[in-house]
């Protein structure tokens, strides 16, 4: 009995958030797929970018510590990068074409 409660509760904590149902949590997996493919974003980035009212990607925070940026800032940021050509990968993140 302690083995079935042991891996029932391992099983809940790989679903995500342990909580959640595993259905739920892959259902939300599939449509912040659908939505970043649709419109670059995920849902918790569309939600955080209409309650600050700036761009938010979470990608950013590798490169610059601010997820949330005004159309300015973004700008600004683009040209200290300096770069001839820009390109943007599959995640959002800016880099300088070589």
């Amino acid at each position: 009995m302690q083995n079935i409660l042991i891996s029932l509760f391992s099983l809940t904590l790989l679903t995500g958030c342990g909580i959640l149902p595993m259905w739920v949590s892959m259902t939300h997996t599939v449509a912040d797929v659908i939505l970043h493919d649709k419109t670059g974003k995920t849902s918790s980035e569309l939600v955080l970018s209409e309650v600050t009212e700036k761009d938010c990607k979470f990608i950013r925070f590798i490169d610059t510590n601010m997820i949330c940026m005004t159309r300015k800032e973004y700008e600004d940021y683009l040209l200290n990068l300096n770069c001839d050509t820009y390109t943007w990968d599959t995640f959002g993140r800016v880099n300088c074409a070589k």
